[in-house]
């Protein structure tokens, strides 16, 4: 059985990933895929020491920019576009085979988009396309989490005003967490296979690498930073395009079973996109 400290410190699976890059967050400009993550979020204990439990986690990215990247790498002015995602994820935990954990996952997303830069967009709402799968983990080391999640789905079901419902999407990646003493290593390397829309094009694969190093400074404030990379072939008739953006922020361990946790990422430098410019917050409570 863990203690209350260690389950605040070892339940932040990210599962899912924001393969809403697929559905609607990146099509409407919300971030560089999985730029939500925060610290510690693939911290998972040893899968011999625990019995089966649960976590919900709602992450909520708000995007406001009136700039894109373009293929210069130039930053263009377009007219005000938010963006306002939100990630709402419920996971089982549990061990497999021996030492192997298993973390079967349901992840519902949630997209509105308000056009106020005079483009004649207006504002559209909806479910996108949720994902589900499993994602797996060994611990190496006591120190380390080394694991996958290569076999996620998104299924067409979602609100075609926000993107959603044109076609089926494949995501993957493999993530570890190090825990160093008061250093908190955390991050992914992912990419979304994407599939054919209806009238056979096809958007270009996306390839992303995010990282989080956080500090404990006291029991319940931890400050971290990270770096994220995004690139996407060109396809479906768009050109490729890239994006690096930094994030800093805050996680509170304020709760026995749970954590809030609260960063802004902005964009770096890129090509063909739109600016990175939000704030991400993420509420996780265990039972």
């Amino acid at each position: 059985m863990k203690t209350p400290k260690k389950i605040r410190q070892t339940t932040w699976l990210k599962a899912g990933l924001l393969a809403v890059a697929t559905c609607a967050a990146t099509a409407a400009g919300a971030q560089i895929t999985r730029g939500f993550i925060g610290a510690h979020e693939y911290a998972l204990p040893d899968p011999k020491d625990m019995k089966p439990w649960n976590v919900f986690v709602e992450y909520s990215t708000f995007q406001s920019t009136s700039k894109v990247w373009n293929g210069n790498g130039d930053k263009t002015g377009v007219g005000k576009t938010e963006v306002l995602v939100s990630l709402s994820k419920f996971v089982h935990f549990w061990e497999i085979v021996p030492d192997v954990g298993i973390a079967m996952e349901l992840i519902v997303p949630k997209v509105g988009i308000r056009d106020i830069g005079g483009r004649g967009a207006g504002s559209v709402s909806g479910f996108a396309d949720p994902l589900f799968g499993p994602a797996f983990w060994i611990k190496p080391a006591p120190n380390w989490t080394l694991g996958t999640d290569m076999f996620f789905l998104q299924v067409p079901i979602g609100n075609s005003n926000v993107g959603g419902g044109k076609r089926w999407n494949a995501v993957a990646s493999v993530f570890w967490d190090g825990q160093f003493d008061k250093l908190n290593w955390t991050g992914n390397v992912g990419t979304t296979l994407n599939g054919k829309n209806d009238d056979g094009t096809r958007p270009g694969t996306a390839v992303y690498v995010n990282n989080r190093l956080g500090y404990r400074m006291t029991e319940l404030l931890e400050p971290y930073v990270g770096l994220d990379y995004e690139k996407q072939r060109a396809g479906g008739g768009n050109p490729s395009n890239y994006e690096v953006g930094a994030a800093v922020g805050m996680m509170f361990n304020a709760f026995k079973s749970g954590h809030i946790s609260v960063h802004y990422q902005k964009g770096l430098r890129g090509e063909n996109r739109p600016v990175s410019n939000n704030m991400n917050v993420r509420f996780a409570y265990v039972f």
